[in-house]
């Protein structure tokens, strides 16, 4: 990963993004390395790829996994636990948070903004250059601006992070790559990693930068169709 450590760190993107599954991947390498680490769920947007649907998987493999409980789970309601209160407040935790990137989405992050570690968190802004709001380097800006304004905390970095779900190909990551660099280059932020399914990163490291960060990702989340 190109970016220092924190204990706290906030994935964000548009729908289709694939930002929950960084968030499952990341909160699983925290534990990997013998950390405390939780993965809170904060996405109120989307309704098919949310963490709370896999919770029961996630604490199996040793995850904490903090989202509405009961009747609140599959509701679009912002209807957070106090949870959420203990990840932020304990210095010992690692907090993992999965955020919507739609203003509803940012605003939700927004009512925790005040109580954010000072100078020990990331906010990464999560980037599918194959989605429709994230096509070019203007589109990207003009999201990152945004979530900025509805959350009222400033992106400390980009995630490569583009797809098209099983059909992606090692080039497409790297022609989205090149889109999220020159997003990056005028924002003056970092590329933090670029990601990709476990199956294409040996082959997409052979024609990146040596020591570029590349971030290998398991695949949880199915949309229930896929489950039929």
């Amino acid at each position: 990963m190109g970016a220092e450590m924190k204990r706290i760190t906030i994935f964000t993107g548009h729908l289709g993004s694939g930002k929950t599954e960084l968030a499952i991947n990341f909160a699983l390498s925290l534990k990997e390395r013998g950390l405390p680490a939780s993965i809170v769920d904060l996405d109120v947007v989307n309704p098919y790829f949310r963490t709370r649907l896999i919770k029961e998987k996630l604490e199996q493999l040793g995850l904490t996994v903090i989202c509405p409980r009961g009747e609140w789970m599959r509701a679009d309601l912002p209807a957070l636990p106090p949870d959420i209160l203990g990840v932020l407040e304990d210095p010992a935790r690692y907090g993992v948070f999965d955020v919507g990137g739609d203003d509803v989405g940012a605003t939700v992050l927004g009512r925790f903004g005040p109580l954010l570690p000072p100078d020990d968190y990331h906010l990464w802004l999560v980037v599918n250059a194959c989605r429709p709001f994230t096509r070019s380097k203007d589109d990207i800006i003009k999201m990152l601006k945004s979530i900025e304004k509805a959350c009222r905390l400033q992106v400390t970095g980009l995630v490569s992070n583009t797809n098209l779900g099983a059909a992606t190909g090692w080039q497409t990551i790297l022609e989205g790559h090149q889109v999220v660099q020159d997003a990056a280059r005028l924002l003056n932020l970092p590329v933090v990693m670029v990601a990709a399914r476990r199956d294409l990163v040996e082959k997409l490291r052979a024609h990146l930068p040596p020591g570029f960060p590349v971030f290998a990702l398991n695949l949880f989340m199915q949309a229930p169709w896929q489950e039929m």
